[in-house]
């Protein structure tokens, strides 16, 4: 795990969700702006939770059954919010949809955002005699 390039999806994450935000005021108005926004924190809240739940797999402080059941549990509760944020709060789905885009956003812009990154040792092909 690289942690600068978790680093730098996050912030590609926060970016290009004030862009969503920026293009769904510019199409659908304030309302659509706002569930947006809130689409947008959503996609960062994943990934930070994400980032935090693999950087503990990857430190050994969680096993592997441990990972994937507090990953489900990170899932069924994004889930959920995004549920309450559409159904019970009444944000404009539309305008929560294009706002978490921006994860899918952020995981492709956020590598570009980095230069060439060099393999560990232990990463390297061993040479064939």
């Amino acid at each position: 795990m690289n942690p600068q390039l978790t680093d730098r999806i996050l912030l590609a994450t926060a970016a290009t969700g004030l862009l969503l935000v920026g293009l769904a005021y510019a199409i659908w108005g304030g309302a659509a702006a706002l569930g947006a926004a809130a689409g947008a924190g959503v996609a960062v809240l994943n990934w930070t939770i994400m980032r935090f739940l693999s950087r503990g797999m990857a430190a050994g402080k969680v096993t592997r059954g441990q990972f994937l059941a507090m990953t489900g549990m990170k899932t069924a509760g994004v889930m959920t919010l995004c549920w309450i944020a559409i159904t019970r709060w009444g944000l404009s789905f539309d305008g929560f949809t294009v706002g978490i885009g921006a994860l899918v956003l952020g995981v492709l812009v956020g590598p570009k955002l980095m230069g060439p990154v060099e393999n560990a040792p232990h990463d390297a092909q061993p040479e064939e005699s």
